[in-house]
């Protein structure tokens, strides 16, 4: 199993308070504002070059997935 249950609590723990800390952010409205832009700014960039948009989702998969078989070569040999 790749994450024991004690790491499962902790991560539901601090989801949670990440959410509460959300929801009481005075500043929340420009933290949307920024996501906002940020999304349309992604949008922008694979309207005007697909290509060049694939090709980073390509390589970014690559990294992830590499990384992810690592991890799971390096828990099965500990």
């Amino acid at each position: 199993m790749w994450v024991r249950e004690r790491d499962a609590v902790d991560y539901l723990g601090v989801a949670a308070v990440t959410l509460l800390a959300w929801i009481h952010v005075p500043y929340r409205f420009a933290v949307y504002t920024q996501l906002h832009y940020w999304a349309w700014w992604l949008q922008r960039w694979i309207d005007q070059s697909p290509t060049q948009a694939i090709g980073v989702a390509v390589v970014v998969v690559a990294v992830g997935g590499g990384a992810l078989l690592a991890g799971i070569v390096r828990s099965a040999s500990a």
